[in-house]
């Protein structure tokens, strides 16, 4: 049971990188920061286009790391994760306006996506290492799309408070 808590609540990072950007910054970018909706919504839609192509990569860098020491992919769900935080945190620090308010937040996004991308290649091959029954792999990730759902609540009843 603390194997199965314990991983479901990776669903927590998965929940806001997918759920805040769509719900704090666009309004962020157009209301605070004063940028057009066209460019908002490109400095929205690049760090995700950049996370799908990313995640393979990152895929192939946790298989790699994995071969070589035991408990790599816990070290890419863990250090992921943190940064995926962190990174959220500098995206909504920036201190200008305009297009230089925008230029950090879009960046302070890329890294975030890029520290997504890490993470999550890492959270989802997880379940393999975890078990080799397929019933506890399935528990396991049922465990994680259950978190995946509370969490996208909690961030989206938190994103006001956040504001």
């Amino acid at each position: 049971m603390r194997t199965r808590l314990g991983y479901a609540s990776g669903s927590l990072v998965t929940g806001a990188f997918n759920t805040l950007p769509g719900l704090l910054l666009l309004p962020y970018l157009t209301d605070t920061l004063g940028v057009g909706a066209a460019a908002a919504g490109a400095a929205v839609l690049l760090p995700k286009a950049w996370d799908v192509l990313l995640t393979p990569v990152a895929g192939r860098v946790g298989d790699r790391a994995h071969g070589r020491r035991a408990g790599a992919r816990h070290a890419f769900v863990l250090g992921g994760g943190l940064a995926v935080a962190a990174s959220f945190a500098l995206m909504f620090a920036g201190f200008a306006t305009g297009a230089a308010g925008a230029l950090w937040a879009a960046g302070g996004f890329l890294l975030t996506a890029t520290a997504f991308a890490f993470f999550q290649a890492a959270y989802a091959a997880l379940p393999a290492e975890l078990s080799a029954d397929p019933q506890t792999r399935l528990r396991l990730v049922g465990g994680r799309v259950a978190g995946l759902a509370v969490a996208a609540l909690v961030a989206g009843a938190a994103a006001p408070a956040v504001v």
